[in-house]
């Protein structure tokens, strides 16, 4: 294969990256428009390479958009550096495709296309029949967003809260059958039990007394958590029970009404490493990528950096996984939804997605429906092209993760 590829410049981050991936080649050369080739866009792509491909140099040349005659030069001219260059033909003007089907009927050129979507790539060189194949492209969760211009921060969930270690995927699987059992009531304790916790706290060792008369009904949920192993040396009379949580996990998954639903989602999506190539759950998304560049380069080689660094507008998206090169954003309520959360997921996926990412919300309890049957809601989704998985506490973790994997 030849060391430099040319790209149409895309609007689109992914379309602009794919040779970079499959091929690191020693250079790309990128021709655009002005109104798309902009320089947030040129740096979030300069900092994608210099994490997966060091060692590709990048050149960026605007060609204006109504000229064909001046797009047409800037491809000779291109072709004439560097004759044994490969033209990616994902993204790109339609005046400089226009061209590109002038340049390719004056003279023999290279081409290649590798979809986003499906990593098939095909190969057409001068005198040979097409050549079609399937590249392994993968990049993460935390790359991706780099590439949209974005940072995941420090208070990112996998970073901040949660070691999935397979002992506490086990505890999730364990809490997610009591809150199955509960259902609707798992959000009113959960609820009662974060007041009380923050209004009670712990010894110095983490022991919690705390007033059976301050938690009500909600000390059933103790009662479930210390059958199934989840409290340590629980005891329990008829003023106050006492206890030491097993560890800060489990503190913390029922002290926030939401967290089991998302870890829930996160643990069954990570039972498919084949198909979802990497997970983040409680994604907190910096969207200011001026400022943070350095932390951004630094963040593959200097952890401490990264978790030094500031943060400016942040968004939070509750569970992102890939698929290879594709992100798939999910937002879990344990609630009702409303029609602000389908809002608010469309604006980050669209920010640090593209076209080419999936959204999804997920809902432990069933949609409301009219007296027709109809969920104007889910209507409302689908209008979005976003995808409704309610109703998880009714499914089990095989029909869960058939839905996840039908997100493409």
């Amino acid at each position: 294969m030849a060391d430099v590829f040319v790209e149409f410049f895309s609007d689109e981050a992914l379309e602009n990256v794919m040779c970079v991936l499959q091929y690191h080649p020693d250079k790309v050369v990128y021709l655009g428009h002005k109104d798309t080739m902009l320089t947030r866009k040129m740096n979030s792509l300069t900092n994608f390479v210099k994490i997966k491909s060091p060692d590709t140099e990048l050149e960026f040349i605007e060609v204006p958009r109504n000229n064909l005659e001046e797009c047409i030069n800037a491809l000779n001219d291109v072709a004439d550096r560097y004759p044994d260059a490969l033209f990616e033909l994902t993204g790109g003007g339609e005046m400089l495709l226009i061209a590109f089907g002038y340049l390719t009927a004056t003279r023999e050129v290279k081409t290649i296309r590798i979809d986003p979507y499906t990593g098939i790539e095909v190969r057409m060189m001068p005198g040979e029949k097409p050549v079609q194949d399937k590249d392994d492209i993968h990049i993460s969760v935390q790359e991706n967003i780099i590439l949209h211009g974005g940072l995941l921060t420090r208070q990112t969930g996998n970073y901040s809260t949660w070691n999935f270690t397979d002992e506490f995927k086990a505890d999730i699987r364990t809490i997610w059958g009591i809150a199955k059992r509960l259902r609707h009531r798992w959000n009113r304790y959960c609820s009662v039990v974060e007041d009380v916790i923050k209004a009670n706290p712990p010894d110095d060792t983490g022991y919690y007394v705390i007033s059976m008369s301050a938690l009500g009904e909600a000390v059933a949920l103790f009662d479930m958590l210390n059958s199934k192993g989840m409290l340590r040396n629980y005891k329990k009379d008829s003023k106050k029970i006492r206890f030491y949580f097993k560890n800060d996990s489990i503190r913390h998954i029922v002290t926030k009404t939401g967290n089991i639903l998302e870890l829930h989602v996160y643990e069954v999506a990570s039972r498919k490493p084949e198909l979802f190539t990497d997970e983040i759950i409680g994604a907190m998304i910096d969207w200011n990528g001026e400022k943070n560049e350095a932390e951004k380069i630094e963040f593959a080689n200097d952890y401490q950096r990264y978790m030094n660094a500031s943060y400016d507008t942040i968004n939070e998206i509750d569970v992102i996984l890939m698929r290879s090169s594709v992100p798939i954003f999910i937002s879990c309520k344990s609630g009702k939804a409303s029609s602000n959360s389908l809002h608010e997921l469309q604006t980050v996926t669209s920010r640090f997605g593209g076209k080419y990412a999936h959204k999804a919300l997920a809902m432990a309890m069933p949609c409301d429906k009219s007296a027709s049957g109809t969920s104007f809601f889910k209507q409302r989704a689908k209008e979005m092209h976003i995808w409704v998985i309610d109703d998880i506490y009714s499914m089990t973790d095989e029909e869960l993760l058939s839905k996840l994997c039908k997100l493409q």
